[in-house]
């Protein structure tokens, strides 16, 4: 039986890029470096802030060597501003109220920063229907590690089987693959072949049953 959602966070939950291309944005050209579209953006995020860092350099044509202190100038302004144009995706709000009235445990696992997870989860009204958040600094390693996933099963104090995991990125699918968990991947993700596709956060709740729903609640 379902007993937890667990989902990532940006390009799952909350269509974050705009937020974050404008902080990489100012960081780079603080080092002489041309500024990043959104659309660009998308295409890095999923790997965390290092990751994404690295990536951003790479496509700007930046020196590799600037990481570090072009990560340090990013991390202040994202942390300055992180969801003043972040906005929620489908009917992630509905959705997951209704999972959470008939007894589904909601937790976030994300390769962002587990206390910018909350500071957009609340910006974006998200934070009174999450149970439990794992950021990327909670764990010895990020997805797709399947520890990190893990960890949040253990803080919901739900086993692999009893779960589902829903993304928008191979790192994502992978996770949950090496975790042993249910994967779903909304549509409006990078595309995957083999994986089951949802076009809202609704759709999480076909397949479980009334009993189910009842047993959950036991």
């Amino acid at each position: 039986m379902t007993r937890a959602v667990v989902l990532d966070l940006d390009g799952t939950l909350v269509d974050s890029a705009p937020d974050i291309a404008r902080a990489l944005t100012c960081a780079l050209t603080a080092h002489g470096l041309p500024g990043i579209d959104t659309d660009r953006v998308r295409a890095l995020l999923g790997g965390g802030a290092e990751e994404l860092v690295r990536g951003a350099l790479d496509a700007v044509g930046g020196d590799p060597a600037l990481a570090g202190p072009v990560l340090d100038a990013y991390s202040r302004a994202y942390r300055a501003e992180p969801a003043a144009a972040t906005t929620v995706h489908a009917d992630a709000r509905e959705a997951l109220q209704s999972l959470r009235d008939k007894g589904i445990r909601i937790g976030v696992c994300t390769n962002k920063r587990t206390g910018l997870s909350h500071d957009v989860l609340a910006a974006t009204g998200l934070a009174p229907l999450v149970d439990v958040v794992v950021g990327i600094d909670a764990v010895p390693a990020g997805k797709p590690d399947p520890g990190h996933l893990q960890a949040a099963l253990t803080a919901l104090e739900v086993s692999p089987a009893d779960a589902l995991y829903v993304g928008d990125t191979g790192i994502d699918a992978l996770t949950a693959q090496r975790a042993g968990v249910p994967y779903r991947h909304v549509s409006w993700g990078r595309p995957l072949s083999s994986v089951t596709t949802i076009d809202t956060f609704g759709a999480l709740a076909e397949g479980l049953t009334d009993k189910e729903f009842h047993a959950t609640e036991q």
